[in-house]
């Protein structure tokens, strides 16, 4: 938009393709260097959240979109959070009966071996009869100590993926 006034010879141009028209019209030069010059300022935000439930402010504005909108998203976080829950709880569980059920399996196999082994003794087959005991024996101790220095492995991986905790220092004079 152009204003104009018939004392003042200045324009005021509010729109930039103004510029070009009033040039077009052979207003020359002259018209175009007393044109003032308008800014604009652009302010872009931008926010983000994450987890399971939005910030207040946007939980306000999907109730201002209809009634009742923010009591379901808060009712769909706490029935993903528990269907989550349920399938971890799950997983743990199945986890711990699949190292029961192997622990028994081993212990049953060891048994067996450990039978044939005093059954090679019993029948005059001293050297196979102490090999099937002493390798099932050491194949337990063996499976014992792995598993213990893969725990040991995994627990300090885990503590020094944990962000480093601040030291509190101990009063004065304690032990």
């Amino acid at each position: 938009m152009v204003e104009k006034n018939n004392d003042d010879p200045t324009i005021i141009i509010q729109d930039p393709e103004v510029v070009v028209e009033a040039a077009a019209e052979g207003q020359g030069q002259d018209t175009l260097r007393k044109v003032r010059r308008t800014t604009a300022e652009i302010q872009i935000s931008s926010s983000q959240f994450s987890g399971p439930l939005p910030p207040p402010e946007l939980l306000k504005g999907y109730n201002e979109a209809f009634a009742g909108c923010a009591e379901r998203v808060v009712a769909m976080a706490e029935a993903q959070s528990r269907h989550r829950q349920a399938l971890e709880n799950r997983v743990v569980n199945s986890n711990c009966a699949n190292e029961t059920r192997a622990q028994w399996f081993a212990f049953i196999l060891a048994l067996v071996i450990i039978g044939g082994g005093v059954y090679l003794l019993a029948t005059g087959k001293s050297v196979q009869g102490f090999s099937a005991i002493i390798l099932a024996v050491a194949s337990l101790a063996g499976a014992l100590v792995y598993g213990r220095s893969e725990q040991r492995k995994e627990r300090s991986r885990k503590l020094q993926a944990l962000p480093s905790q601040p030291q509190i220092p101990s009063p004065v004079g304690s032990k």
